[in-house]
């Protein structure tokens, strides 16, 4: 009697039952709501947010900014500010000590993020490779995308079944406490709408294509360079020119916190700042996003 097809049979049905169990403990409750409702919301708990004004943008909105890094921190470090050729996802320890050497710590690493999907099944594909242990907040958004349908498993490797979803993250309203900054209300609301505005770039090609050549025939090469300066300060990978572009525009029309942006931050005067903007307007960008 031959037992290997159902065998087989048995092993596909229980690995199956092995990924229904992993999606339920990992299910998360996802609320749809408007960008005015999501920056208003004071939950202190964590929670995913399906943003009405756009259906391919999810909001993971933390109340701990420490969380908020342990969830997306090594994945940022990969994409926008890993300049060897070899990628790879850094371990623990290295990932400490390169937090250290730009003096910052988990909580104040980044503000808020932004992920396409693919970008994201990079991350776990490398550390998966490399044998790299992921924290439980990493594993957290690694099965909301599974159990979501954004990716799955396939002979050892994760495959990017959603590759345009946009997934973002942003800090709740809270007090400086235990080695984090303060996030004021004013303070949401800039990295929402900056975290927002990528979203934009990202699924939105008129706009997408607006910025770039707003970026290589409006912005004198001085300009250009005033922006690479700026965002090499934060260590961002200024050889990347998309991951600029990207960058500019949300910091350019999409950042009101002058703590975050100013003309004295970039170095320059008032008004050039201010005539970055006129210019950027008059050119009627496509997008629906409130400058």
């Amino acid at each position: 009697m031959n037992i290997c097809p159902a065998f087989m049979r048995i092993t596909r049905c229980l690995t199956w039952l092995l990924v229904l169990c992993v999606s339920q403990v990992y299910a998360e409750e996802i609320l749809s709501a408007d960008f005015q409702a999501i920056l208003n919301g004071r939950s202190g708990e964590f929670c995913i947010w399906k943003y009405s004004g756009n259906s391919n943008v999810y909001v993971f909105d933390f109340p701990e900014l420490r969380r908020q890094g342990q969830a997306f921190n090594r994945a940022m470090q990969l994409t926008e500010q890993y300049n060897e050729s070899y990628k790879r996802v850094l371990g623990a320890d290295e990932m400490s000590k390169y937090l250290n050497a730009i003096r910052r710590n988990q909580a104040n690493f980044a503000f808020g993020h932004d992920f396409l999907v693919s970008e994201l099944v990079l991350f776990f594909n490398l550390a998966n490779r490399d044998k790299v242990v992921l924290l439980p907040e990493e594993v957290r958004v690694r099965e909301f995308l599974v159990a979501q349908g954004m990716m799955d498993e396939w002979r050892g490797f994760y495959r990017a079944l959603m590759p345009d979803v946009v997934i973002l993250s942003i800090p709740q309203v809270q007090e400086r406490h235990d080695n984090e900054p303060r996030i004021n209300e004013l303070a949401r609301r800039a990295i929402f709408t900056h975290e927002i505005a990528h979203a934009e770039f990202y699924t939105n090609p008129y706009y997408a294509d607006y910025c770039r050549k707003f970026w290589s025939d409006k912005l004198s090469e001085a300009q250009r360079g005033v922006f690479q300066r700026f965002l090499s300060n934060y260590n961002y990978s200024i050889n990347q020119q998309e991951l600029l572009i990207n960058e500019m525009q949300a910091y350019l029309m999409f950042t009101p916190d002058p703590n975050s942006i100013s003309a004295a931050r970039l170095g320059i005067e008032e008004s050039e700042w201010e005539g970055m903007k006129v210019l950027f307007r008059q050119g009627r960008p496509p997008t629906k996003l409130p400058m």
